[in-house]
């Protein structure tokens, strides 16, 4: 059995919270699944700015290249809002991108009956729905040269 070496990058806001559950199901995966990673954990985004000044500091990208695998979540906030533009929490995130070559993001999108009559959106239009959105990250709106507005 190998293990493979997962890197956790919680961020700001609700992120946090939402890896605190993700923990849950690795500790799960070891105990009942013998399915087991070499977990570590770093800061990105508003966390990494509150604690180094910048969004994401070198020495996570390092162990962000390294890590097989890496889990990010939410970024950003009030709170850095009116922080430069080459500061805020979001800066971590693209960075983390375009270093990695990272290519497309997954976002699967589903909606469970009960909850089908609180959308914006018709019943019959997302009942049942469950698709998985991908997200080409790479390219001209994230990393394309020249930048600005030209008349």
């Amino acid at each position: 059995m190998s293990t493979h070496s997962l890197l956790i990058l919680p961020g700001d806001g609700i992120g946090p919270e939402v890896m605190t559950e993700v923990r849950k199901v690795i500790a799960w995966l070891a105990e009942h699944r013998d399915v087991h990673f070499d977990v570590s954990e770093d800061l990105v985004g508003g966390a990494a700015y509150d604690v180094h000044g910048v969004p994401l500091h070198d020495d996570t990208m390092a162990k962000a290249q390294a890590a097989d695998a890496i889990l990010l979540g939410a970024v950003g906030g009030p709170k850095y809002d009116t922080l430069d533009f080459s500061l805020k929490p979001e800066r971590g995130l693209l960075r983390l991108r375009k270093e990695m070559d990272l290519f497309a993001n997954l976002r699967p999108a589903q909606c469970f009956d009960a909850l089908a009559d609180f959308s914006s959106l018709k019943r019959d239009v997302v009942a049942g729905l469950d698709i998985v959105i991908v997200r080409e990250l790479t390219s001209g709106s994230y990393f394309g040269e020249p930048r600005g507005i030209f008349k």
